[in-house]
C-alpha cells in the first residue's frame, strides 16, 4: 500500500472514530440531563427521590461531559450542560461554603455517629476508631446484644450510658463521659420490627444540650420510603419545640437533597452541620465512586459547629462522622 492512500486510510478512520465519538458525548449528555431533571422530581417519583442521593456525582458528571461538548464541538449540548451544572452547583456545593460562627463557650462537645452494622464482627477496629477520635459522647447505630457484650470496655471511659440493642440493625445506644438526664426512649413508626429513638441532656462546662440519635428506614421500596418519611414526621414531633440546644445524629438513609429531608430540617428548624465543611460521604465504604452522605448531625440554631469530619472504615458499610460542638453565646 502506498504512502498516499495508507495517510487517507488512517485520515478516514481518525474522522470515524471522532464522529462516534462526538455522537457519544451527545447522547450521554443528554441522558445525564435527564437525569438530573429527573431528580428535581423526587417528591413525586420513589425512583427520582433514590436518583437524587446521587446528586454531588450527577453534577460532577454534568461538567465533565459540558467540557467534551466543548472539544467535540457540541456547543448547543455545552451550553444546556453548562445551565444545569449551575443548577446542580447551587444545590451540592453550597455545603462547602463558610459559615461565620462566634461563641465565647470555653469548651466543646465532641460526638461520634458510628452505624457499626449488626453483622460487623471487626469489634476491635470500632473499638480503637472510638479511641482513636476520643470522642465526648458515642453514638452507634445498629446496636445489637452482641455489640453490646463487646463494648463492655467503652465503660471504663464513658460511665453514662443508654442503650437499646436489638437482632435487627436498629438497635440503638448512647456513651457519654458527662452525666447523661431527661431519657427518652421512644417508637419510631415500623413495619413488623420496633425502631427505637434516643435522647438524652448532656450537660458540660455549664453547657446544656439535648442529643437524639436515630436510624430511620431505607427505602428499598415504596412501602419502607413511606414510612421512613413518617419515621422524619415522628421525630420532629418527639423533638418538641426544641426548647434548648439540640444535635440529631443518625443514619437517616437518604442525603442532604432528598426533598423529605429538606421537610424534617424545615419542620424541626434544624440545619446541617456539614455545612461549610463539604460533601462528607459516608455510604459505601466499599466504593468511593458512589459514597453518598447519609450519616448526618442535624444542630438547632443555638449550636456553634467547630469542625465535622469522616473516620475510617472499620469493616462497617458506613463510615463514622464526628462533630464538634458548643452552645453559642453571641450572634451570628
Amino acid at each position: 500500500m502506498n504512502e498516499p492512500v495508507a495517510n487517507e486510510k488512517r485520515s478516514g478512520i481518525i474522522s470515524f472514530s471522532k464522529s462516534i465519538f462526538s455522537k457519544f458525548i451527545f447522547v450521554f449528555g443528554l441522558l445525564t440531563a435527564g437525569i438530573y431533571l429527573f431528580t428535581l422530581t423526587g417528591r413525586f417519583f420513589f425512583l427520582a427521590e433514590l436518583a437524587c442521593n446521587f446528586r454531588f456525582q450527577i453534577m460532577l458528571t454534568l461538567a465533565a461531559t459540558g467540557i467534551l461538548s466543548v472539544v467535540v464541538k457540541r456547543y448547543r449540548l455545552a451550553c444546556v450542560l453548562a445551565f444545569l451544572t449551575l443548577l446542580a452547583t447551587s444545590g451540592t456545593l453550597s455545603m462547602y461554603y463558610p459559615i461565620s460562627t462566634s461563641t465565647t463557650a470555653s469548651q466543646t462537645l465532641k460526638i461520634m455517629s458510628f452505624n457499626v452494622l449488626v453483622i460487623n464482627r471487626n469489634y476491635q477496629a470500632v473499638i480503637d476508631e472510638v479511641a482513636e477520635h476520643d470522642p465526648d459522647v458515642v453514638t452507634i447505630i445498629e446496636y445489637s446484644k452482641k455489640w453490646d457484650a463487646e463494648l463492655k470496655g467503652l465503660q471504663e471511659t464513658y460511665p453514662y450510658s443508654i442503650s437499646n440493642p436489638r437482632p435487627h440493625g436498629f438497635g440503638v445506644a448512647i456513651f457519654s463521659k458527662y452525666p447523661l438526664s431527661d431519657v427518652q426512649e421512644r417508637q419510631l413508626p415500623a413495619i413488623n420490627i420496633d425502631n427505637p429513638f434516643l435522647s438524652a441532656v448532656v450537660s458540660f462546662d455549664e453547657q446544656t444540650i439535648r442529643l437524639a440519635a436515630v436510624h430511620t428506614y431505607s427505602p428499598t421500596s415504596r412501602a419502607r420510603m413511606s414510612f421512613r418519611n413518617q419515621q422524619f414526621t415522628k421525630v420532629a414531633e418527639l423533638l418538641g419545640d426544641l426548647d434548648m440546644p439540640t444535635v440529631v445524629v443518625g443514619d437517616f438513609n437518604c442525603t442532604p437533597w432528598s426533598p423529605y429531608l429538606k421537610d424534617f430540617q424545615a419542620q424541626t428548624g434544624l440545619r446541617d452541620s456539614r455545612r461549610g465543611f463539604g460533601n462528607q460521604a459516608t455510604w459505601p465504604t466499599q466504593w468511593k465512586i458512589f459514597r453518598i452522605p447519609i450519616d448526618h448531625a442535624f444542630v438547632s440554631p443555638e449550636i456553634c459547629v467547630h469542625d465535622r469530619y469522616v473516620g475510617n472504615a472499620t469493616g462497617s458499610d458506613h463510615l463514622p462522622i464526628i462533630v464538634e460542638v458548643s452552645t453559642e453565646t453571641s450572634t451570628r
